[in-house]
């Protein structure tokens, strides 16, 4: 018995090796000759600017021709000097501007939503099937609003000048409208964009 206790012991042990293994060595860089590069220059020619045509002149007995229509409302104000970090909570300046937007994109493109599916709790928060479309034609409807609008990959920015902007959420992660107060999400001093 004790000669089998001992050969089971034995064995035991003999069994209870380590085993080891060598890491791979990273592969050393070929010290050939260094094979240079070529390099190819493509000249870009510059547009010479365009001169403005003359104004007409009324020729005598001739009405003087009316000043020509603006070609389009917008801010025109500029980039703002802010960083985008000084944004407290606030309450909304342009809220009503973004409400009336939101409504005239439903009307004219109906497409970017699903009319049929709404938010719960709120009847016209419809579901976007078009996103790029959506923030983009937001931002564009500011502007038909004498505001500037930036869709900056999260939210709508609104300013009437670089005093100030409000931020705008206006669609929520499951791709719905997002409406009235629960949009507004900060004003930034000042605007930064």
């Amino acid at each position: 018995m004790r000669a089998a206790a001992v050969l089971f012991v034995a064995v035991l042990l003999a069994s209870c090796t380590t085993i080891t293994e060598e890491l791979p060595q990273p592969t050393k860089p070929d010290p050939g000759t260094p094979v240079p590069l070529p390099v190819e220059v493509v000249q870009v020619p510059i547009p010479a600017p365009s001169v403005p045509a003359p104004a007409p002149t009324a020729s005598p007995g001739q009405p003087a021709p009316s000043p020509e229509a603006p070609q389009g409302q917008g801010c025109g104000v500029g980039r703002g000097s802010g960083s985008g970090e000084n944004c407290p909570r606030q309450e909304p300046s342009f809220l009503s501007e973004v409400e009336s937007a939101l409504d005239q994109l439903v009307r004219e493109e109906p497409q970017i939503f699903n009319l049929n599916k709404s938010s719960k709790g709120c009847s016209n928060c419809y579901q976007i099937v078009n996103a790029d479309r959506y923030v983009q034609r937001m931002a564009q409807l500011m502007s038909q609003r004498g505001l500037c609008g930036h869709y900056d990959g999260e939210e709508l920015a609104v300013k009437r000048t670089n005093a100030f902007n409000d931020q705008y959420d206006i669609f929520t992660a499951d791709y719905y409208v997002r409406r009235q107060l629960g949009s507004y999400r900060s004003t930034c001093y000042p605007a930064w964009f």
